[in-house]
């Protein structure tokens, strides 16, 4: 129960008690509310100002929650402080090894799912080999690790960084135009349903003319929300393939712009579109309906397994 009683020399006096569980642990957080017993009204504002409180206190500033509830917030907050508790006590050795599989498997994954032909030995030959010596399969793979590098530099977001995100994921193609936002109309295909082969979906996104406008109205949001970062990096996810600004690459391009939200906020990578279809669904729901949530959700879901995992390993 929330709220807890406790009784001091015949004198009655109410403690209001939040609990979470992470992994087979329980975090619990206690408030003092005085010697009167508050009423339901008055329990649920104290227990949206103590949510307010515990979130200041772990992420040191007000963050807002639009889709997420305040409760999902903390929990994924807990998870978080748990992860790295658990990631910086591993030896260097072991911590090294950690970060190199996660950026292949990253890596790997992001690739393939937008169907690009590469596989692990892939992956492995552009971390292990020089650039000289790179096959054409190992220079996408290269140019995927050289971008995610590229944003764990705590950089500004604006439109020169999106180019650059695009730039290093599409050296070396120049049929894709690394760097140079689209000059025609782009279409939206469902192309991992296997029911309705490169079938268009219902959203169709904007004219060419209209990236640049649109980009800087998300990029000023992006700079300035105080929105959490888990839904930030959904909604910059979300917003920049709403606009769908490159003739190739968008979805890679926005997976690492989703990445670089969380990252320069103190969470770790999450390898989002591990799940294909499930990630797919939720983007194309929430793209057709305009509604980020179906993405929040999917997302939430994700990061809370993919951390269980960490430690659970």
């Amino acid at each position: 129960m929330p709220l807890i009683k406790k009784k001091v020399k015949n004198k009655e006096y109410y403690y209001f008690s939040l609990s979470f569980r992470v992994l087979n642990k329980t975090k619990n957080f206690r408030k003092y509310i005085g010697a009167n017993k508050p009423n339901p009204t008055e329990l649920n504002t104290i227990e949206d100002n103590f949510c307010d409180e515990i979130i200041k206190k772990y992420l040191h500033d007000k963050f807002e929650s639009k889709y997420l509830t305040k409760k999902q917030l903390i929990q994924i907050i807990l998870f978080n402080e748990t992860y790295f508790k658990k990631y910086n006590s591993l030896s260097p050795t072991k911590r090294s090894k950690y970060d190199v599989d996660k950026t292949v498997l990253f890596t790997l994954t992001t690739l393939t799912t937008e169907e690009v032909d590469v596989d692990i030995k892939d992956v492995l030959g552009a971390v292990n080999k020089k650039e000289k010596d790179l096959n054409l399969r190992e220079q996408i793979c290269k140019n995927m690790l050289s971008a995610l590098e590229y944003i764990k530099n705590k950089e500004n977001l604006n439109l020169n960084y999106i180019r650059q995100i695009h730039k290093i994921t599409m050296a070396d193609f120049e049929t894709k135009k690394p760097g140079f936002f689209r000059d025609k109309q782009v279409y939206i295909y469902l192309k991992h349903t296997k029911d309705i082969l490169n079938a268009e979906i219902k959203y169709r996104p904007p004219e060419y003319d209209l990236i640049v406008k649109k980009l800087k109205k998300i990029i000023d949001w992006y700079n300035n929300t105080e929105i959490n970062p888990l839904e930030k990096a959904v909604i910059i996810h979300f917003e920049v393939y709403k606009i769908h600004p490159f003739l190739d690459g968008n979805k890679r391009v926005c997976r690492l712009l989703f990445n670089k939200a969380l990252l320069d906020n103190g969470f770790p990578l999450i390898n989002i579109s591990d799940k294909k279809n499930q990630y797919f669904d939720a983007l194309v729901n929430s793209v057709e309906k305009d509604d980020p949530t179906y993405l929040v959700k999917f997302t939430h879901e994700k990061y809370l397994k993919e951390i269980l995992d960490f430690l659970k390993s």
